[in-house]
């Protein structure tokens, strides 16, 4: 798979504008997720209310998948329920892990990320930001 599938137009533009970056006022949970590999470290923040996700966001320095994965995830978030976030999180897994599957409708355009599956060192930054959600979601 040649490098310019993995980088699509989508990818591409949230990691050159993401969506939700920077501090969260008011954040109810918040959970900081490092990749000592390749120098990853983002800080996630949530506002929850009844079971809901009002605000999502993160911040820190990332790369390009990483950056991308965290910025589809805070907008798909928002304004969903933290059981669908679960739901998802095992969705998500299985197309990295079975990327000729169809497109999982629950996930949209984080279908997208699906393409990094052909570089198995890479699957783990778009699994990052998903893994620091759950652990903010666990501590509260």
């Amino acid at each position: 798979m040649a490098l310019d599938k993995l980088y699509q137009q989508l990818v591409l533009d949230h990691n050159r504008a993401p969506r939700n970056f920077g501090p969260v006022s008011g954040a109810t949970h918040s959970a900081r997720g490092r990749d000592a590999l390749c120098g990853d470290d983002i800080l996630v923040e949530l506002v929850i209310e009844d079971d809901r996700v009002v605000r999502a966001g993160f911040s820190g320095e990332a790369c390009a998948i990483t950056t991308a994965s965290a910025s589809m995830l805070t907008e798909w978030l928002t304004g969903r329920s933290v059981s669908e976030f679960d739901s998802a999180f095992g969705q998500f897994e299985q197309v990295l892990a079975n990327p000729g599957e169809p497109p999982c409708p629950l996930l949209g355009d984080i279908n997208e990320l699906r393409a990094v599956s052909a570089f198995p060192a890479r699957v783990r930054n778009a699994l990052l930001p998903w893994k620091t959600i759950l652990r903010a979601l666990e501590e509260g």
